[in-house]
C-alpha cells in the first residue's frame, strides 16, 4: 500500500504540478522508507552523518531523489 501511495505522490508532483525534481529525506535507521525510495527508482544522493540530535542521540539523514525524466 505504501508503494501505491508514494507512486501517486510522485505522479502528482511530476504530472500535475510540473515539478522537475522530488526529494525524500529520512533517518538512516528507517530502512523501510529507504527500501521504498529505492523501489520507486529514487537514487541515494547524500548521507549526512550526525545531522541532527533528538532523543539523546545523533541521527544520520539520507537524501533520495528522482528527476521527472527518470
Amino acid at each position: 500500500m505504501a508503494i501505491e501511495a508514494a507512486d501517486a505522490v510522485l505522479k502528482l508532483g511530476f504530472e500535475e504540478l510540473g515539478m522537475r525534481r522530488i526529494e525524500a529525506r529520512l533517518d538512516a535507521l528507517n530502512s523501510a522508507s529507504a527500501a521504498l525510495c529505492e523501489r520507486l527508482g529514487m537514487r541515494l544522493e547524500a548521507r549526512f552523518v550526525d545531522k541532527w540530535h533528538y532523543k539523546n542521540q545523533w541521527a544520520t539523514e539520507l537524501v533520495y531523489a528522482i528527476l521527472a525524466e527518470e
